[in-house]
């Protein structure tokens, strides 16, 4: 990317930063109290996601060099150890670095949004959402999509559309393999039926907290 003054970066969190530094968004992504903090959050991500895996835009480390997805247990790890580095500031928020939205929290959002909507079509019983096996990655979800509106209205993606690049991974051009395939129908079933009455009036309020403050 080219900046106004003729600066260019290609690096996603360079960009992060370098925006940080020039737009004031009201809330700074490296707080001067926090940043080490923040910076060491980013940092953990290539300690904890999985290596090895084929390379991809929209279905990173999920797959082995054959196609296959990886072994369960692979991804319980990434999602078991996320959980501890959330529990390491829990009690001040469900942040990365708490209480507070950071750097951090972009850094990570990629990749967590897709594997929550595309690990359930991996495995049975693997949800990253499920708030009994993990507490702290579940809080972090309900925070990013209710506290953060810019977030849940205008960035996140919705996992239908994760679960169908699914088919432009894996096997290639021989689609997925056939118990994904099912379980991304499965997905689709459920995310078809018609919304609560408190559900719609949530999405709803999320709606109006990110449009107040936006006249046009």
């Amino acid at each position: 990317m080219q900046w106004e003054d003729g600066k260019v970066q290609s690096e996603s969190m360079d960009l992060v930063r370098e925006a940080d530094k020039r737009y004031d968004s009201g809330n700074e992504l490296y707080p001067k109290d926090i940043e080490s903090e923040v910076i060491n959050k980013v940092r953990a991500f290539d300690k904890i996601f999985p290596r090895r895996t084929r390379p991809s835009s929209r279905a990173a480390f999920l797959f082995r060099s054959d196609g296959e997805p990886l072994w369960k247990n692979e991804f319980e790890k990434v999602l078991r150890e996320t959980n501890d580095l959330l529990a390491e500031t829990s009690e001040k928020g469900p942040f990365f670095c708490g209480d507070r939205f950071t750097a951090a929290d972009v850094a990570w959002a990629p990749f967590l949004e897709r594997y929550a909507a595309q690990l359930p079509c991996f495995h049975d019983g693997l949800d990253p959402k499920c708030e009994t096996t993990y507490p702290h990655l579940y809080a972090w979800y309900e925070a990013m999509e209710k506290q953060v509106p810019e977030y849940s209205c205008k960035v996140q993606g919705d996992a239908s559309s994760w679960r169908k690049v699914l088919k432009m991974a894996g096997y290639g051009n021989a689609g997925v393999p056939p118990l994904v395939s099912e379980r991304m129908d499965n997905a689709h079933e459920k995310e078809s039926a018609p919304l609560t009455e408190e559900a719609a009036q949530k999405q709803q309020m999320i709606w109006d907290d990110y449009s107040n403050a936006r006249p046009w």
